[in-house]
């Protein structure tokens, strides 16, 4: 009955009533759409490949670049879904060239290994905490979460894990975001998910969209004091620190120290510095025109000596991405 229960994939309706699949990451499907070897063999050649670009007529250039989904210098929450849904997920949703073509790259599988390992390791740094304190609530602050499939996931695997440490307490998931596409279809997600028959069925989880610009972190004070008591736990995959200001992420960290317990935690994922980034990766954010940023480690350890917050673990993904979690000194 499990494995029919696996096979089955639930949909959530997008806002032009396209019908999407919930992305999960224990289906069979998106496990089947990793290939660890293959990403890695596509990251040690890329680099051949964009010079290789580069050298191509410009008007082929062009052609390359806009079907990069790149939009305001950045790859949106919803572009990012339906890469991480993979191309056998995908299938089935109506798409745009660019997408049929960018899903099936072997450079976007990146986003699908950067999602499980975040989830895997935020669900490792939760359920001890929910096994010591089962009387405490819930909450997640996932900061430019979009569609909020690390918080949605990381939930699922606690669910698969050990179904008894969500039950009888409040749970939220808080998407702080100036987008509001992908925490809306979040929010659908959340109602199908809790519909019977489905994996949040009978849990008490609510999806709040919080309009976040996190130059201005007032909000984030402002919430984590709302639920002071409750297990917080700050999360931000392909965001404020892909993206953000030093200014920036200090000042949601120091905002977020304030008012949150001793056992808060915060979770993300950085890029590797200029010095050491996979050449690759760096030729093609910079061809395609994303305006990300090369933080690296170092970059990031500099950062936490005007915090309060201490790098507890961390963890490389094909010298690309860096997944971290952060605790309090």
């Amino acid at each position: 009955m499990k494995a029919n229960q696996d096979q089955r994939i639930p949909y959530a309706v997008f806002e032009n009533e396209t019908q999407l699949p919930i992305l999960d990451i224990t289906h069979p499907l998106f496990n089947a759409s990793i290939d660890e070897q293959a990403y890695h063999l596509n990251c040690l050649k890329s680099a051949r490949s964009i010079e290789s670009l580069k050298k191509m007529p410009r008007f082929i250039q062009n052609i390359f670049v806009k079907m990069s989904s790149v939009d305001n210098s950045y790859l949106s929450g919803m572009h990012t879904l339906v890469y991480k849904l993979g191309p056998e997920l995908s299938r089935g949703i109506k798409l745009g060239f660019r997408d049929k073509w960018a899903v099936k790259q072997t450079s976007f599988m990146g986003l699908r290994i950067r999602l499980r390992d975040l989830c895997r390791h935020q669900s490792k740094i939760l359920q001890p905490q929910l096994k010591q304190f089962p009387e405490r609530n819930l909450c997640f602050f996932n900061i430019a979460g979009g569609a909020a499939t690390d918080s949605i996931n990381t939930l699922i695997l606690i669910q698969e894990s050990d179904p008894d440490l969500l039950k009888g307490r409040k749970i939220e998931i808080n998407i702080l975001d100036i987008d509001t596409y992908g925490p809306n279809f979040a929010k659908r997600c959340i109602d199908v998910l809790k519909q019977p028959g489905e994996r949040f069925y009978g849990l008490d989880i609510t999806l709040n969209i919080i309009h976040y610009d996190w130059s201005q972190p007032e909000e984030l004070l402002k919430l984590s004091l709302e639920r002071a008591g409750w297990i917080q736990f700050c999360s931000s995959e392909g965001g404020l620190f892909e993206y953000g200001s030093d200014s920036d992420i200090i000042e949601n960290l120091n905002h977020l120290f304030t008012t949150s317990p001793a056992d808060a935690r915060v979770t993300g994922s950085l890029i590797f510095d200029r010095a050491h980034v996979n050449p690759g990766y760096l030729g093609f954010t910079e061809f395609i025109g994303v305006q990300i940023r090369y933080l690296g480690l170092e970059g990031l350890q500099r950062i936490l000596t005007k915090t309060s917050w201490v790098l507890e673990e961390f963890h490389e993904i094909e010298s690309i991405y860096i997944l971290f979690s952060l605790r309090k000194a």
